[in-house]
């Protein structure tokens, strides 16, 4: 249960996050009667890899870290931001885990009862689909786009090591042919 005091705050927080955003004061109130505050620990993991996530997770304030499924360093996410939609929204299995750091508050959305708030409330949950929709386009055109410029650098690389060993047959393995 969330403290009637940090109602008001927490509001104005979730309505400025893309995926919450244009929902009435009534949804958010709904979210965030359905949600609960946690300061994580460092090192508590708060969405396992391969696994289907339990909770959508705001963070709030503070750091995460992101970590592949063999532990290795990732990224550090930042607040305010929302992490843990596509597994609680698609119910596919995460690929990474996000680890607590000191100084971190979240919000936690129970995906079972969110589950249930949307089957209540279809506009809440079209409103919802489509931010996600949204969001998931906005990634998709940036990895298109780091996608773009990793291939640039890679014909800069190619065309510098045919120049410096052009019969070396590492480059055949390195650069296939199209």
């Amino acid at each position: 249960m969330i403290d009637p005091a940090e109602k008001g705050p927490l509001v104005k927080t979730l309505l400025d996050i893309p995926l919450f955003e244009g929902l009435d004061y009534i949804q958010i109130g709904e979210l965030i009667d359905i949600g609960s505050i946690e300061t994580p620990t460092a090192g508590q993991i708060l969405c396992k890899s391969r696994t289907i996530d339990e909770n959508l997770v705001i963070l709030l304030e503070g750091t995460l870290y992101l970590e592949s499924a063999d532990g290795d360093f990732l990224d550090d996410l930042h607040a305010v931001r929302v992490i843990g939609e596509m597994g609680v929204f698609t119910g596919q299995v995460r690929s990474s885990q996000v680890l607590g750091t000191p100084g971190a508050k979240v919000m936690l959305l129970p995906a079972v009862e969110l589950e249930e708030l949307l089957e209540e409330d279809p506009q809440l949950a079209h409103h919802l689909f489509s931010s996600l929709i949204k969001l998931l386009y906005t990634r998709l055109h940036d990895v298109n786009n780091d996608m773009a410029a990793l291939r640039n650098r890679a014909d800069l690389l190619r065309g510098r090591v045919e120049e410096l060993s052009p019969d070396d047959p590492l480059l055949a393995e390195l650069f296939p042919e199209e």
